[in-house]
């Protein structure tokens, strides 16, 4: 984090000069200080954030495979006058310790087509779906899997 600050100070003042140099590094050594007094911040969750980041990209490529997979059988369930959709509600509770994978599970599970994550509290989601039978694994979904192996990896670091 110092370093980037260092790094915009040099950015934003558009010239590289010993006195520049000098001057940013008191001004980045002061606000490095003043975010870590005030605003939480510490090294060790910026590691684990640089832990995450290979993760993260799986991650993404995962949900965006699982949402072209999840629009192809949305599309298939509608457009199909032969079957009829019953929407139902399912719940589980998956065992996070991190807030952060909390929200991403059920932002993923929301930007699936054909399920919506309605609540979560007390660790328990409650996730509305187009048809039950399409939920019936949400509980141990791919997401919830990546997600607990993130979480195993955190807790290596911890």
């Amino acid at each position: 984090m110092y370093a980037a600050l260092f790094i915009l100070w040099i950015i934003f003042n558009g010239r590289f000069t010993p006195e520049v140099a000098v001057i940013g590094l008191i001004v980045s050594a002061l606000i490095f200080l003043f975010i870590c007094r005030f605003m939480g911040y510490s090294i060790r969750k910026e590691k684990m954030l640089y832990i995450l980041v290979p993760w993260m990209l799986k991650y993404f490529i995962i949900l965006i495979t699982e949402i072209v997979k999840a629009n192809f059988a949305t599309s298939a369930l509608i457009l199909n006058p032969k079957i009829e959709v019953e929407p139902g509600i399912v719940t589980f509770k998956p065992d996070f310790h991190y807030g952060f994978f909390k929200a991403i599970l059920a932002n993923s599970i929301t930007l699936t087509p054909g399920t919506v994550t309605i609540n979560v509290e007390d660790g328990v989601y409650t996730v509305h779906c187009l048809d039950p039978d399409l939920a019936t694994d949400i509980g141990n979904s791919v997401f919830l899997r990546e997600i607990m192996k993130a979480q195993e990896r955190l807790d290596k670091v911890r």
